[in-house]
């Protein structure tokens, strides 16, 4: 009977221990909403966080708004400045252009005779008079050069546009014939000649020398030179096209060359080249 009641008495233990179990799990249990509002701020801050990232990502999308016009601006006042200096530039290019063209023209036309052929040759002529009692006579080797070209001071230029230039020429025409006293021998002498009769016979074979130029037309040469050498030199100015006009002379090239005061008609030419 003992142990009957002291085997039902233990079970009475039990509760108390069950007991104290259910009062460390309520205790427990009461303790955990007590750590519940600790998360409430954190999640606060995580939004007022997001806020913040908010209008500073706002403020940023504003901020390269700006900046792009900012950019788009300068660019444009750049392209502007650009613009403007490129214009000032090719007008100062174009004023010295023009300034080296007028003076050029000044110089060319200040220098007047413009040589482009020249003719190289030699004659012997003689030159003799006959009286009743006096036959006296000459023969002179006669070596010159007859110079053919324009003159430049007659030339008329007219500026159509920046690659276009029009010249207007005289006709070519006899600058000089050049005989040198040394170049003019004595070949064979009879009788006595004065000075002013010698030089009557050297313009006879001056005109000689002009004669053989006609012949050889050699005045159509110097024109044809004149007009690519005048092309060349505009060309260098930029001009992509020169166009050339000549005036009509009725004078004609003999009436321009001069070949002295007098021509002795009795004057033969005996060779020339």
């Amino acid at each position: 009977m003992m142990e009957e009641i002291q085997n039902i008495g233990q079970p009475e233990d039990n509760p108390e221990v069950e007991v104290k179990e259910l009062v460390s799990e309520t205790e427990t249990a009461e303790e955990q909403p007590e750590q519940e509002p600790k998360d409430a701020p954190e999640e606060e801050s995580v939004e007022k966080d997001k806020g913040r990232l908010s209008v500073l990502w706002k403020a940023l999308k504003e901020f390269l708004i700006k900046k792009k016009s900012i950019v788009l601006y300068v660019a444009l006042a750049l392209v502007a400045v650009g613009v403007v200096l490129f214009i000032i530039h090719r007008n100062e290019v174009g004023k010295n252009r023009y300034e080296s063209l007028v003076q050029t023209i000044t110089e060319m036309k200040r220098i007047s005779e413009f040589c482009t052929a020249n003719y190289i040759g030699e004659v012997m002529i003689q030159d003799e008079e006959k009286h009743f009692l006096n036959h006296k006579s000459i023969v002179l080797i006669v070596r010159g050069k007859v110079r053919m070209g324009f003159d430049l001071s007659k030339m008329e230029t007219k500026v159509v546009n920046d690659s276009t230039i029009n010249l207007i020429l005289p006709q070519v025409q006899i600058l000089d014939i050049i005989t040198n006293p040394s170049d003019i021998r004595t070949f064979s002498e009879k009788g006595s000649w004065s000075h002013e009769r010698v030089t009557i016979t050297k313009n006879a074979a001056r005109a000689k020398l002009l004669e053989l130029v006609m012949e050889e037309n050699l005045l159509a040469i110097a024109e044809d030179n004149g007009k690519r050498q005048l092309e060349a030199i505009f060309s260098s100015f930029g001009f992509k096209r020169v166009n050339i006009d000549f005036v009509v002379d009725s004078t004609g090239a003999e009436n321009l060359a001069i070949v002295g005061d007098s021509v002795s008609e009795n004057a033969t030419t005996l060779f020339s080249h």
